[in-house]
C-alpha cells in the first residue's frame, strides 16, 4: 500500500469515526472516556492495518485491521433519531470480531490451514448472516415488516447471540491449540496474533451472559457492572491490533541475514554447514537440505542418506532449487516462511550457489585429476619412445656405425699401406667413429644409457663429470628413484647445466638432489650473473615436465647472487 493511499484512509477513518460519534449522540448521553474509548479502539485498529499494510503491502492482515477498524464503527451509530440507521447498526454490530478471528486464524496465510479452523470460520459467517436478518426481523415494525411477536423474535435474537459466543468460544480454543502445536519460526510470528485473536474470542464470549439474561436463565447485570464489564473488554480489545501488528512487522524481510549466511556457509560448504547457516537466516531450525543424486535419481539428506521424494503438508513446504533447468535440490521448510516469498526465493538463491559451486568443483577436480593423469602418461609414454630410440641407436645405427669403422680398418690394413685407397679407407674409418661419438651423444640427449643401466646417481655424477663448470654433487636419495621421476630430475639437472654453461658465466655449480616423503626434491645454484626468466623455452618447458609429473618447479635469484633453480617430483 501507497503512503498516499495510506494517508486518504488515515482521514477517512478519522472522519466516519468523528460522524458515527455524533450521529450516536454518545457525546450527549454518555460520560466522555465512553465515546473517547469508542473512537480509540476503532482508529487504532485502523492504525495498526494501515502500518502493516505498508511495511508488508503482500500481507492481507494489514488490509483485513484496516477493515476491521471500519466496520468497528458501523454498530456506534445507535440511538439516533433516524430508527433506520439504528436498526442496520445494530443488525450489522460486532462484524470486526468476525474479522480479527480470521486474521488471527489464517496468519500468515490468507486463510485457514485446517479443516476445523475453516468449518469455525465459515460458521461465524453464517451466524453472522443470520443474526443480521433476525436482528432486522426483530425491528421489523420499522421496515414495514411484522413476521413474529415481540417474543418471539427477542428469544431468536437472544438464542443467536449464545450460538455465536460459543463459536466465538471455539475459536478461541482453536487459537490456542494452534499456538501451542505450531514450530519454529511459526511460533514466533503467530504467538502474538493468536494471543489476540483468543483475547478478541474470549472477549465476545461475554455475550453469552447477556442472551441468556433475556431469556430468564441467570439474573440480568446492573448497568454498574455490565457497562464497566463492557468496556473493560473493549479496552483489552486495543491490544488486539497491536498484537497482530507484532505478527505482521515479524515477517519483514532481514536481507543481512541472508548476507551472513553466504558468508558462513564459506567457499566449499557441507551440506550440514550450508543448513545451520541458512536454518539461522531464515529463522527455521526444522529447516532441511535434501540434494539431488542424479546417479540413484532420489533425494539425500545432509547425512547422505537416501529418502522419499518430499511433498508440501500443512506442517512443512518443500520448495525446488534448479539451475538451468537442473535438478538440484530441495528446501523443506517451515510453512510461515511462504508468507515472505522473497527472503525464502533468496535461501533458494543461497542454496543454488553452494551447490552449484560445490558442483562445478567437483567436476573441475575430476577435469583436473584426468588431465594431471593424461600429462603423467604423455610424459611416461615420451620416456618409454625416448627409451626405445636410444636402444635402437644404440643396438642398430651405433653398433652398424662400429662394424663399418672396423671394416674400413681392415680394408686399409689390406691395401698397400701408403696407397690413396688405403689413406681414404683410414679416414673413413675415422670418419665413421666420430658419427659413433656423434650418435652416442644424441642417444644420450634423447634418453641417457646410464640411467637406465646405473641409476639416477651414476647419471647425476655423468652430468657433472661433461660439466665445463666445476659441479659440487650432493645426492642422498634414501630410496631408489626409477622411471618417471628419476627421468625427469635427470633432464631438469641436464638443461640447467647447459644453461649455466651457455648464458650465466658462473664459476662453481651446486647440484643436490634428497629424497623424504615420497618425493624428491632437486636443486641447482650457481654463483653466476643470474638473470635466468623462467617463461623462456628452455625452462618452460622443465616446468611443463615437473607439472607433468605432479611435482613443482621454481626458477629464483640465489641468496648470494647467480639463480637458484629447484624441483620437487613425486617419487611415484
Amino acid at each position: 500500500m501507497s503512503r498516499a493511499v495510506a494517508a486518504i484512509l488515515a482521514l477517512l477513518a478519522t472522519a466516519f469515526g468523528l460522524l458515527v460519534e455524533h450521529l450516536a449522540h454518545n457525546w450527549e448521553f454518555q460520560p466522555a472516556w465512553i465515546p473517547i474509548l469508542d473512537l480509540g479502539v476503532g482508529w487504532v485498529l485502523v492504525a495498526s492495518g494501515l502500518v502493516g499494510a505498508i511495511a508488508r503491502p503482500s500481507q492481507p492482515a494489514g488490509r483485513r485491521l484496516i477493515l476491521a477498524g471500519f466496520l468497528w464503527f458501523v454498530g456506534t451509530p445507535r440511538q439516533h433519531e433516524y430508527l433506520v440507521i439504528d436498526d442496520l447498526a445494530f443488525a450489522f454490530q460486532g462484524y470486526f470480531d468476525l474479522v480479527l478471528v480470521l486474521i488471527a486464524l489464517s496468519f500468515p496465510a490468507r486463510w485457514p490451514a485446517r479443516r476445523e479452523e475453516r468449518t469455525v470460520l465459515v460458521a461465524l459467517g453464517v451466524v453472522f448472516g443470520i443474526r443480521s436478518v433476525v436482528r432486522l426481523v426483530a425491528r421489523g415494525p420499522d421496515f414495514g415488516v411484522h413476521l413474529l411477536g415481540d417474543d418471539l423474535a427477542y428469544a431468536f435474537v437472544a438464542w443467536v447471540d449464545v450460538a455465536l459466543a460459543s463459536l466465538f468460544f471455539i475459536a478461541g480454543c482453536l487459537l490456542l491449540r494452534r499456538a501451542v502445536v505450531s514450530k519454529q519460526p511459526m511460533r514466533r510470528l503467530i504467538v502474538p496474533v493468536a494471543a489476540a485473536g483468543v483475547a478478541a474470542s474470549f472477549a465476545e464470549t461475554y455475550r453469552f451472559y447477556y442472551p441468556l439474561s433475556q431469556l430468564g436463565l441467570v439474573p440480568p447485570l446492573s448497568d454498574d457492572i455490565g457497562i464497566p464489564l463492557s468496556w473493560m473488554l473493549n479496552i483489552l480489545r486495543i491490544l488486539v491490533p497491536l498484537g497482530i501488528l507484532v505478527g505482521i512487522l515479524r515477517l519483514r524481510p532481514d536481507r543481512s541475514t541472508i548476507t551472513q549466511a553466504i558468508a558462513d556457509v564459506g567457499d566449499a560448504p557441507t551440506s550440514l554447514i550450508l543448513r545451520d547457516a541458512l536454518a539461522g537466516a531464515l529463522r527455521d531450525p526444522s529447516l532441511r537440505i535434501l540434494t539431488w543424486d542424479e546417479d540413484a535419481a532420489a533425494y539425500r539428506d545432509e547425512t547422505g542418506a537416501v529418502v522419499p521424494t518430499p511433498v508440501s503438508t500443512s506442517q512443512a513446504t518443500v520448495t525446488p532449487v534448479d539451475t538451468g533447468g537442473r535438478r538440484l535440490a530441495a528446501l523443506v521448510h517451515d510453512p510461515a516462511l511462504d508468507e515472505d516469498p522473497s527472503l525464502v526465493a533468496a535461501g533458494v538463491a543461497v542454496t543454488r550457489l553452494a551447490l552449484d559451486n560445490e558442483r562445478l568443483n567437483l567436476e573441475i577436480s575430476r577435469q583436473l585429476v584426468e588431465v594431471r593423469a593424461s600429462r603423467a602418461r604423455i610424459v611416461q609414454a615420451g620416456d618409454a619412445e625416448r627409451h626405445r630410440i636410444e636402444r635402437d641407436l644404440h643396438d642398430g645405427v651405433q653398433q652398424r656405425l662400429v662394424a663399418l669403422a672396423m671394416a674400413l680398418r681392415r680394408a686399409g690394413a689390406a691395401s698397400e699401406g701408403e696407397s690413396e685407397a688405403g689413406r681414404a679407407l683410414d679416414r673413413g674409418a675415422d670418419e665413421a667413429l666420430v658419427v659413433v661419438e656423434d650418435v652416442r651423444e644424441l642417444a644420450r640427449g634423447i634418453h641417457p644409457a646410464v640411467l637406465t643401466e646405473a641409476g639416477l646417481r651414476p647419471a647425476l655424477q655423468a652430468l657433472a663429470d661433461r660439466s665445463p663448470i666445476p659441479v659440487e654433487l650432493e645426492v642422498d636419495l634414501g630410496a631408489e628413484v626409477t622411471g618417471t621421476a628419476a627421468a625427469t630430475a635427470y633432464f631438469v639437472a641436464s638443461e640447467a647445466l647447459a644453461n649455466i654453461a651457455k648464458h650465466a658465466d658462473a664459476t662453481t655449480i651446486r647440484l643436490t638432489a634428497t629424497t623424504a616423503g615420497g618425493r624428491m626434491a632437486l636443486a641447482i645454484e650457481d654463483d653466476g650473473v643470474g638473470g635466468a626468466d623462467p617463461t623462456g623455452s628452455g625452462l618452460r618447458g622443465l616446468a611443463d615436465r615437473v607439472a607433468a609429473s605432479g611435482g613443482t618447479f621454481s626458477v629464483k635469484a640465489g641468496p648470494d647472487g647467480g639463480t637458484r633453480l629447484s624441483a620437487v617430483v613425486p617419487l611415484d
